[in-house]
């Protein structure tokens, strides 16, 4: 049981306190604040492993043992809070590590959040960011998802990828410079750290991956026997280059109300082509020779649209414009020409799949499907797969879905964990159960 469902006890018990009490107004206020002095004493004491629960039965015995007609009110209370409340806390045993990427040349940093005394056929859930540099809390979603595990028995081991430590080592921000193979390449290092050290080469290791960090845990778990346990939340499930053509017609649909049909539509198909051509082509180089090609056939053939939709610019300036971009962004040429199935048809530890239905980067069908149906292809039938109501990219609470336009200027740096990250967070424990069983 989590905190949010002893809150939501906590609550009602209260009900059933005041209620007996009869106060009202200031006497109200005041023994409220009774109550909860008394709630927070007994979990701090319960946290420290002093006998929580006894403590606050007797603490509230003495307050309201003089009332007589609480009599039944006072039974029934301490009988639900010896319900809700463990005798024994969880310790987290908070561990730094590094290990060694790139054939030495290089540390990663991270934590080991032990859970003491963890079973040894308990796995080691270690958590994988996209490539984008991200530190081992990642906006605090990873923060929050390890913290709440542990909470539930489980051990975690995240770290800083690669884009991040270079930060660390005084080298300018640079999103595009690791791609998806470089992070899987990094996690297999990551899970060999774990197998070398005796303190965890006993546990199981199972990945977690978010958005394209899924990618990365899903390319490692097709060579990697060693990953026992796979789960994937909000992760490509379709080719790369349909990502792309998605995210991009997502930001300019506010521009096609200026156009024709016709004229939104040879739009649509300069994204298609910029998609196709990086998708079909591995050569980094020979892929930005043949994209600058087929835009100087666009502007030559629509010129005054070209013109009209991106500001007068000669053909020379345009092919530039659309190109330039693409030559030093190693990481958006690997994700545009990656295929999932590719991947996936090798894997066969369990996998646990999550979506959100109101993702604004991803269509969660479409990823949703792609997924389930490559594992069926393969038969692979050893796969649990969801969609969480409300819920966005980040699973966070989102009643409707905010359209990519809109929520690329609204996004905060902080993220608002509630209901829809605790939904995802139960089906994710009750997964593991059963898989780790």
């Amino acid at each position: 049981m989590d905190k949010t469902d002893r809150l939501r006890d906590y609550g009602l018990a209260f009900l059933l306190y005041e209620h007996g009490l009869g106060v009202c107004g200031y006497e109200l206020i005041r023994e409220l604040f009774i109550f909860i002095k008394l709630i927070l004493n007994s979990y701090l004491s319960f946290l420290l492993k002093k006998g929580g629960v006894l403590y606050l039965q007797i603490s509230i015995m003495k307050t309201l043992i003089r009332c007589q007609e609480l009599k039944y009110y006072f039974t029934a209370f301490c009988l639900l809070l010896g319900s809700i409340m463990p005798i024994d806390a969880q310790t987290i045993r908070q561990i730094e590590v590094s290990f060694p990427i790139l054939k030495g040349k290089m540390k990663l940093q991270g934590v080991i959040s032990q859970v003491a005394e963890a079973p040894q056929q308990s796995p080691i859930l270690v958590l994988v960011t996209p490539p984008q540099a991200f530190n081992r809390d990642y906006v605090g979603f990873f923060k929050t998802l390890s913290d709440s595990l542990n909470s539930r028995g489980y051990t975690t081991f995240r770290y800083g990828n690669r884009s991040y430590s270079d930060t660390l080592l005084g080298n300018q921000l640079y999103e595009g410079r690791y791609t998806m193979h470089d992070a899987a390449n990094d996690l297999h290092d990551a899970l060999a750290f774990l197998k070398s050290d005796e303190r965890f080469a006993s546990h199981p290791v199972g990945v977690i991956g978010h958005s394209e960090g899924g990618s990365v845990a899903i390319i490692e778990a097709s060579r990697n026997t060693e990953v026992k346990q796979l789960l994937l939340l909000a992760t490509m499930g379709v080719k790369g280059e349909q990502v792309y053509y998605e995210q991009i017609m997502s930001r300019l649909t506010p521009f096609f109300k200026w156009h024709s049909y016709s004229e939104s539509n040879i739009l649509r198909y300069m994204i298609y082509r910029i998609a196709r051509i990086l998708a079909s082509e591995p050569r980094d180089k020979q892929a930005i020779k043949e994209l600058q090609k087929e835009m100087a056939k666009i502007y030559q053939q629509h010129a005054s649209l070209i013109n009209s939709s991106f500001g007068v610019q000669t053909q020379q300036e345009f092919v530039k414009s659309q190109t330039e971009p693409f030559k030093n962004d190693a990481r958006l040429l690997a994700a545009t020409r990656y295929n999932p199935e590719k991947y996936l048809q090798s894997i066969r530890c369990p996998i646990f799949i999550a979506y959100a239905k109101n993702d604004n980067l991803l269509n969660y069908i479409e990823h949703q499907k792609g997924i389930e149906c490559t594992l069926l292809k393969y038969q692979h039938f050893n796969f649990f797969s969801i969609a969480i109501d409300d819920a966005n990219h980040s699973f966070e609470d989102q009643e409707s879905y905010l359209p990519l336009y809109v929520s690329v200027h609204r996004k905060e740096s902080k993220l608002y964990l509630g209901q829809a990250f605790t939904t995802l967070l139960d089906n994710i424990t009750k997964w593991l159960q059963i898989s780790t069983n």
